[in-house]
């Protein structure tokens, strides 16, 4: 069989297996979201691709870029709500997997695409909890990392037996080397440079600078991926949790539940993104029937770790003067997130002030739940006319249902079930606007103190936003 050179690769994959995707990778790489025209650019990329901005639309809406469920109908309105690097990622990765879906040995590229994601959403995460300002940047370049062996595995030129029989009884370098003259990794390696994708992805592939934190969350977000296939309970997994939990000064418990908690994410992902095959690679986390002390204590810490990460966003919103439906969203997804309710919902007083009614819903079922939160305001007193008058939070506890039950009117209860549930009215210069409802309906975990109080802080900003925004 005829050698080939890894230029020729490079030109052969450039010019007849890979096109739509280098054309796509060098207009989307050759963007900076720092200008306003490149904004705009990268929506025309997109646009230029019906089948693209569908899927790219697909996945802004889904739960894992918008879990605060705000509909985004347009590319335009992606890149603004979710960030111009997230919908580039976005888009690249689509590209990619429409790429490999026409390749010879599809399955083993599916089978890196999935590692690779999973690598890239544990590094990205890692980094984000570190504050990296560049955490979409990782994710692509960790992304893109294994890019050389995805393209062999699509078109191997007859080489995909011979590969594979040496891997059997060499190391990767060594077989690689044998068989194709060059490592995959060293394909990748010319590929980023033919289509001018990442600086730091070449970063990455030189192992040169440890020193470099992205570099470093990018390498173990690749060591955890490829480990965790012989489950998590095996000592490299250990061994790269260690590492993590020191490079973060985090215990080992509290990385190890940031890494199950990634994993899940990635596997939901990789299937919004139509790939089903995501268990293969990645197992399920252990499931705990129980939690200790220190299993809450971490908990806990997390929590309060979210709490005050999304109260520092919502306060650097208001300064920006952001949308406001962007706030209210997010002052929502703080409460649903960092309070482990299942169901919030943000309810307004329609304009003939006759009825409340849902305007934006999280929780289980949020479609059926946003249609049976409606409620008559001037037919009979009722539990929420109760809470406008009094202009107070109101947190229906036991003790409090036995007093105000009546007001419980069949269709609420019908609506809301028997459970305890927060509610705070929302008002603007004295005059009320709406109401903010939240309950734990689903796993009827006991409401607290810490949590009505904190309910109450992301409440607080809701009312701003309507005073500062809603003018």
């Amino acid at each position: 069989m005829k050698e080939i050179t890894i230029k020729e690769w490079v030109r052969k994959l450039n010019e007849e297996e890979f096109p739509l995707f280098a054309h796509t990778a060098r207009s989307i790489a050759s963007l900076s979201a720092d200008t306003e025209s490149s904004i705009q650019e990268l929506a025309q990329v997109i646009l230029g691709d019906s089948a693209m901005t569908a899927r790219v639309l697909r996945m802004a809406n889904s739960a894992y870029y918008n879990p605060v469920g705000q509909r985004i109908n347009t590319v335009s309105r992606s890149i603004v709500v979710l960030g111009f690097e997230v919908v580039r990622g976005i888009a690249l990765s689509i590209s990619l997997i429409d790429t490999i879906l026409t390749g010879v040995r599809h399955d083993a590229a599916l089978g890196e695409l999935v590692k690779s994601f999973h690598a890239a959403i544990q590094a990205k995460e890692f980094a984000s909890s570190r504050r990296a300002p560049n955490t979409e940047e990782i994710f692509i370049a960790a992304l893109l990392n294994r890019l050389g062996s995805m393209a062999f595995w699509c078109f191997p030129y007859g080489r995909e037996e011979m590969l594979a029989a040496e891997y059997s009884h060499s190391s990767a370098v060594d077989a690689e080397k044998k068989v194709l003259g060059f490592t995959l990794e060293k394909l990748t390696s010319e590929l980023s440079k033919e289509w001018h994708l990442s600086t730091l992805l070449m970063g990455a592939l030189s192992h040169s600078d440890t020193r470099d934190k992205s570099v470093l969350d990018i390498e173990h977000g690749f060591r955890l991926a490829n480990s965790v296939e012989n489950g998590w309970d095996v000592h490299e997994v250990r061994e790269v949790i260690r590492e993590i939990s020191e490079d973060h000064h985090k215990s080992s418990d509290v990385i190890r539940e940031m890494a199950y908690q990634n994993s899940i994410k990635a596997i939901r992902m990789i299937e919004n993104f139509g790939i089903n095959i995501a268990a293969q690679f990645i197992p399920s986390p252990p499931t705990k029937e129980s939690e200790s002390v220190e299993d809450k204590k971490i908990t806990k810490d997390n929590h309060v770790e979210l709490q005050l990460n999304i109260l520092r966003e919502l306060s650097t919103m208001l300064s920006e003067q952001v949308d406001m439906n962007v706030v209210l969203g997010t002052v929502l997804e703080g409460i649903y997130r960092s309070l482990d309710m299942d169901r919030v919902v943000l309810s307004l007083i329609g304009k003939g002030k006759s009825q409340l009614v849902a305007k934006f819903v999280l929780g289980e079922d949020r479609g059926a739940f946003t249609q049976s939160f409606n409620f008559s305001l001037n037919k009979k007193e009722n539990i929420f006319t109760h809470i406008l008058a009094l202009n107070e939070p109101l947190w229906m506890d036991r003790k409090m249902r036995s007093d105000l039950g009546p007001l419980l009117t069949p269709d609420i209860y019908d609506a809301l079930g028997a459970v305890e549930f927060f509610a705070i009215p929302i008002q603007v210069g004295g005059k009320p606007m709406g109401i903010i409802y939240a309950d734990r309906s689903l796993t009827s975990t006991p409401l607290d103190e810490h949590s009505f109080l904190t309910f109450r802080h992301f409440c607080e900003q809701a009312n701003i936003a309507f005073a500062i925004l809603g003018k």
